[in-house]
């Protein structure tokens, strides 16, 4: 029996948990992975070679491996000198593409068979592109300036404002059985992937059962004072005609940090089922963690995997099996912090 294609669409930390997430469950797992990242290593060798940003591919690939050595290696990131600041997988990847002539898909398929990747991870576009916002009326430029820009963000979009897609990461989602849409940042981890005109059309276009993943607080800057609603319309407003099988949302604790609660109402039109569940990270001494939890977001995804189940006998139970929110069915949790970009 074939085991179901999940395709994870997203960016940053929060891909990544859900990408850890599907390496406990039996599936055939493919991230596709914005390429808009402008800060930090990623952001200096754009700039120096002219190319799209790694780190989120870096990011992908480092959760997917299963070679952890070398996975631990990679994430290194260097103290001092001309390479202070950049991420060893970064590098990698550069050199990767520079060996096969350019070709950065080559390079990240490399990267993944000396990783030994669980599943393959595809840029959502191969072309250098760049974020920009209308933020409270005025034009805010890439995407760290995106992100921290202080008022509601109006609209977004790339420049240039129609790379083609990555033919294999549109060929991806049209096979999948199901599509994962976040957890993380809701403009430049999530929707910065739709941006690109063929994705979108092929998400709205795919016969998966598509399942969004709320994060779980807003984030200073990007999603100040946006609540789960105001998430999932959001998601929606750049895919006509995509309608959402499932949003999954936290139903649980608070973190010390700056973010608030997005709450679990969500309204029913284009969006089938809202299951909310506590999916928050804990550490070992049972405090409150960072992120996702993967086992307990493996727990409610699993749910829209017909046989998977959860390595080690299902894990830890979400928040109880999961509550309804809003009437609706259970199951369902998000990403502590807000899912975070990860300075790539």
């Amino acid at each position: 029996m074939q085991r179901p294609r999940v395709v994870a669409i997203g960016g940053g930390h929060g891909l990544a948990r859900a990408l850890r997430a599907l390496t406990l469950l039996d599936v055939e797992p493919t991230a596709v992975v914005t390429v808009a990242d402008d800060g930090g290593s990623s952001g200096r060798l754009r700039r120096d070679m002219g190319i799209i940003a790694p780190g989120d591919l870096r990011m992908a690939l480092l959760a997917l491996a299963r070679n952890r050595p070398l996975a631990a290696a990679l994430e290194h990131r260097f103290l001092r000198g001309q390479l202070e600041g950049h991420a060893l997988g970064n590098l990698l990847l550069v050199a990767l593409a520079e060996q096969h002539g350019g070709d950065f898909l080559a390079a990240v398929d490399g990267a993944a068979a000396l990783l030994d990747c669980a599943g393959r991870v595809l840029p959502s576009t191969t072309q250098p592109v760049e974020l920009h916002a209308h933020v409270a009326g005025r034009a805010v430029g890439g995407q760290v300036q995106v992100a921290a820009a202080q008022g509601r963000i109006e609209r977004v979009w790339l420049e240039p404002r129609d790379p083609p897609a990555c033919p294999d990461a549109s060929k991806a989602i049209a096979e999948a059985d199901v599509v994962i849409l976040g957890p993380g940042s809701l403009y430049t981890s999530v929707v910065a992937n739709l941006l690109v005109p063929e994705m979108a059309a092929a998400l709205a276009a795919a016969s998966a059962r598509t399942v969004y993943v709320g994060n779980l607080t807003s984030q200073p800057g990007e999603t100040w004072g946006l609540d789960a609603e105001a998430h999932v319309a959001a998601v929606l407003d750049h895919v006509p005609g995509l309608v959402l099988d499932a949003v999954i949302l936290h139903d649980g604790p608070r973190d010390s940090g700056p973010g608030e609660l997005l709450g679990t109402a969500v309204p029913s039109g284009r969006v089938r089922q809202v299951l909310s569940a506590d999916l928050a990270l804990r550490d070992p001494g049972g405090g409150l963690g960072p992120g996702h939890d993967p086992q307990r977001l493996a727990a409610a995804l699993a749910g829209h995997l017909p046989g998977a189940r959860v390595a080690g006998g299902g894990g830890p139970s979400a928040g109880g099996g999961g509550r309804s929110a809003g009437g609706r069915s259970a199951g369902g949790g998000r990403s502590a912090g807000g899912g975070g970009r990860s300075g790539s």
